[in-house]
């Protein structure tokens, strides 16, 4: 049985469950192009990506569970439905909060977790109803799970504001297909967790030690130590 260290574990040793595996009407345009349209995904392809968020997510819930004793879970809006039940799995007393942008509620999964909906005025609003809903205890490790996909130009503009909240300190989970320069940026101020930024598909394996094709998505961990119980609050 694997021993909770607390905020600072090791290496990830927990025991993972495996690897999840219209045209528009109107007149006919006079000119035809020859490009190829972009393609969208199909179902078996949207499928396909939700079962390795929910199967990268699941990694990541059991290390955070298991070595790392997280026991306050945020689901910043996460395209996967299920992680409440995941973290109850791992961890049956474990609290989980949905954060849910403006527009993504129906992702939601429904069983009774508690929710904080946004209005559309941004994260700059959210991060200010998350440190004020009595719903985290900051002075105590929180694991944030923010896995919507972002561009490599546009990266998650939250991330500073919720490293400045986890005065107990805490992590956070990312996860894009972009550059891995780009995702490995999104993630300061935190730390990264070994191995570092890698294929959703396999890590927390390094890509290095895989030779299967990825998904072409890569996620990670980020951490941040605890700095000790006090006033300081998100502005």
């Amino acid at each position: 049985m694997t021993k909770a260290r607390g905020p600072e574990p090791g290496p990830l040793t927990a025991v993972f469950r495996g690897r999840d595996p219209v045209p528009v009407p109107g007149q006919r345009a006079r000119v035809v192009s020859l490009r190829p349209r972009p393609q969208e995904p199909s179902d078996a392809d949207r499928s396909a990506g939700v079962r390795l968020q929910q199967a990268f997510l699941g990694r990541v819930i059991d290390y955070l569970c298991a070595d790392a004793g997280v026991r306050q879970f945020v689901d910043w809006g996460c395209p996967a439905p299920g992680t409440d039940q995941r973290v109850r799995a791992a961890a049956p007393d474990a609290s989980v909060l949905h954060l849910a942008p403006h527009g993504t509620a129906g992702m939601l999964s429904a069983s009774g977790a508690a929710v904080l909906s946004g209005d559309g005025s941004g994260s700059h609003a959210l991060l200010r109803r998350l440190s004020t809903c009595g719903l985290v205890d900051f002075d105590e490790p929180v694991a944030v799970l923010m896995t919507t996909p972002f561009p490599a130009d546009d990266p998650p503009s939250a991330v500073g504001g919720l490293h400045a909240l986890m005065r107990g300190g805490g992590y956070l989970a990312l996860a894009a297909p972009a550059p891995r320069t780009a995702v490995e940026r999104a993630f300061a101020p935190f730390t990264p967790v070994d191995p570092g930024v890698a294929d959703i598909a396999w890590w927390p394996y390094p890509d290095e030690d895989v030779s299967d094709r990825g998904s072409g998505t890569l996620g990670g961990l980020g951490r941040t130590p605890a700095r000790g119980r006090g006033s300081r609050r998100w502005r």
